[in-house]
């Protein structure tokens, strides 16, 4: 209850590397051996969808835990707003500082992510997803990945009153599941009645379309609390298993980013792979486990959210050191390893530097709203989580 799994760091630190490669390891040529590094790589984007589900999984855990907790919404919301508003609006007025300095170009709409709602928007008009400068194309500023962020918190401010109104764990599991397979129908229908472009644009960064991922986490977290808790982790294995089977034959007969097998039960399974690799790591003394509490995972799952956030923001930026590493170097592959060495080594310092100077100001501050379970057993809940 409200425990601590130190591998679930490693996980978060998988995703974000999975995520990273996806938007930086692209562009390979020269051989066989980098056409293939580059087929796994254009399938990396399904970090994303590990990070889902082990939010889903994180969240409802704590939520069903403290459902009877005295100050229930007001202690859960305050303890995400400490974890996650600062980082996002440091952003947001750092980019505004240094407006004057690249004349960027910003839209009124780009103002809805503020509110966490950018991505309906952006949708729309896909531009929105981009600052462009004034001054250099290269200085450009991507923020497309926020639509994830997006979707978390829309999922925050949705799942908390459904837990707290239903309660009863075994209509929470069939809630979960209810909606999951509603998630799924959704996207068979934007499929079939929309144009590819269109499909893929709200199915993959929508909530109705991706409540899957968050809410099998979170059926995941109940059983796991349930009487038959360690069946169902002895089972994750196989879940996983059957999961990945299943949705790497989805990437070979579809391959393709926005094929229709792939956004509707491609990311169903994927979300179930997922689920299974986070019961199978729980366990410390499991193989997994051991491996996913290696410390420099740990420390890069730590800072995995600052990570996510800062690693793709000059991403045009990186893409015009990646073409001039190449001219000086003359070889793609080279000048690839280095600017992808350099450019995650630097984002990992500026995530460090983000979380231990600014981040845990804020997150000291968790203890103020512990929950009364913590509060009666004289512990503190993880200031990270």
């Amino acid at each position: 209850m409200l425990s601590r799994f130190p591998a679930l760091d490693g996980l978060r630190a998988l995703a974000v590397t999975m995520v990273f490669l996806d938007h930086f390891g692209g562009g390979a040529h020269g051989g066989l051996a980098l056409r293939l590094l580059d087929v796994v790589r254009r399938h990396l984007w399904t970090g994303v969808d590990l990070f889902f589900v082990l939010s889903g999984f994180l969240i409802t855990g704590i939520l069903y835990d403290t459902r009877d907790d005295s100050r229930y919404f007001f202690r859960f919301y305050a303890r995400r707003s400490l974890r996650i508003f600062p980082v996002f609006y440091l952003l947001a007025a750092l980019l505004v500082a240094l407006t004057p300095v690249f004349a960027f170009q910003w839209r009124p709409l780009q103002l809805t992510f503020l509110a966490y709602i950018g991505n309906f928007f952006a949708n729309h008009d896909f531009a929105l997803y981009q600052v462009p400068s004034a001054r250099h194309a290269a200085a450009t500023v991507f923020i497309g990945h926020l639509w994830s962020l997006c979707v978390e918190e829309q999922f925050y401010l949705l799942w908390p009153l459904a837990v707290w109104l239903i309660r009863d764990r075994r209509k929470l599991i069939a809630t979960a599941l209810g909606l999951s397979a509603l998630a799924l129908l959704l996207r068979i229908g934007m499929v079939c009645l929309a144009s590819p472009v269109v499909a893929e644009r709200w199915i993959i960064r929508t909530l109705p379309f991706r409540m899957d991922g968050l809410l099998l986490g979170g059926v995941l977290a109940l059983l796991l609390r349930g009487e038959r808790a360690a069946v169902w982790q002895a089972r994750c294995k196989g879940i996983f298993l059957a999961g990945l089977v299943a949705v790497l034959n989805i990437f070979v007969v579809t391959p393709a980013y926005d094929a229709p097998l792939l956004l509707t039960a491609g990311l169903t399974m994927t979300a179930v792979a997922s689920a299974g690799l986070i019961g199978m790591v729980l366990p410390a003394e499991s193989m997994a486990g051991r491996l996913f509490s290696l410390p420099p995972l740990r420390r890069l799952g730590k800072y995995s959210y600052g990570f996510y956030i800062y690693h793709v923001l000059f991403g045009f930026a990186w893409i015009a050191f990646l073409v001039a590493l190449e001219q000086r170097l003359h070889s793609v592959a080279v000048a690839g390893v280095v600017a992808i060495a350099t450019n995650f080594t630097v984002t990992y310092l500026v995530a460090r530097l983000s979380y231990e100077q600014y981040e845990v100001r804020f997150l000291r501050l968790k203890p103020r709203f512990d929950y009364d379970l913590e509060t009666a057993r004289h512990q503190h809940a993880d200031v990270s989580r």
